[in-house]
């Protein structure tokens, strides 16, 4: 199981049992034990569902080991999580240029006429990967960044594994006319990026630099 989807399955357990990612080991104990003693089958007539779902749950957590043997406290152990690169699905970038288009005009006097439901001005920019280092997100650009305003559209729900694909445009400005990084501001990130601890947007990324995103310790 890839880091990403071992995340999701421990907040899936964790909520299952009533708690959130803060939870350190004696809380999932403790909620356990009491889920146990109130939806056993015994106490609730022979509908065992509910006592199973959540014993799968904590037997997830305790194989992952956020459950220690003694009776210590504190957030749960998290395993070493390693960087990875994603190509993105055609599907995702096809939102993405979809919303550009029918995002507000470019120019004061509305649409650029020049730019086609199947194209996008030079100052609009697609991502076609992003890295994974546990919460943390890297979409990479192979267009540079334009001198003046820029726009970018970033599938958004990449940690949420929701089955319909999120879309954000975001609008910036450059001084120049180049490579770099932006930094998504933190009040944007959590309503619109679910999960996320921190996402940045690379421009001008060859394979190259996702290699090295890759190794990068």
């Amino acid at each position: 199981m890839e880091a990403v989807e071992k995340m999701k399955a421990r907040a899936a357990a964790l909520a299952a049992l009533g708690l959130d990612q803060t939870a350190g080991s004696e809380d999932i104990r403790q909620a356990w034990r009491n889920i146990a003693f109130n939806v056993h089958s015994d106490r609730t007539r022979g509908d065992s569902s509910e006592f199973t779902r959540a014993k799968e749950a904590y037997d997830l957590l305790r194989l992952e080991g956020l459950v220690s043997k003694g009776a210590q406290t504190g957030k749960p152990r998290r395993p070493k999580l390693r960087k990875r690169v994603i190509s993105l699905d055609i599907t995702d970038i096809d939102a993405c240029r979809t919303l550009l288009n029918k995002a507000l005009p470019r120019g004061a006097s509305g649409a650029d006429e020049t730019c086609t439901a199947d194209s996008i001005a030079d100052s609009d920019h697609i991502p076609e990967a992003v890295g994974f280092h546990g919460r943390n997100l890297t979409y990479f650009v192979s267009s540079p960044v334009r001198q003046g305003q820029n726009r970018v559209a970033l599938p958004t729900s990449v940690l949420a594994g929701a089955r319909r694909t999120e879309t954000e445009v975001l609008s910036f400005q450059a001084k120049e006319t180049g490579g770099g990084e932006v930094v998504v501001p933190d009040t944007i990130r959590d309503r619109k990026f679910p999960g996320a601890k921190n996402v940045r947007i690379r421009f001008d990324a060859s394979k190259q630099i996702r290699d090295e995103f890759c190794l990068a310790s």
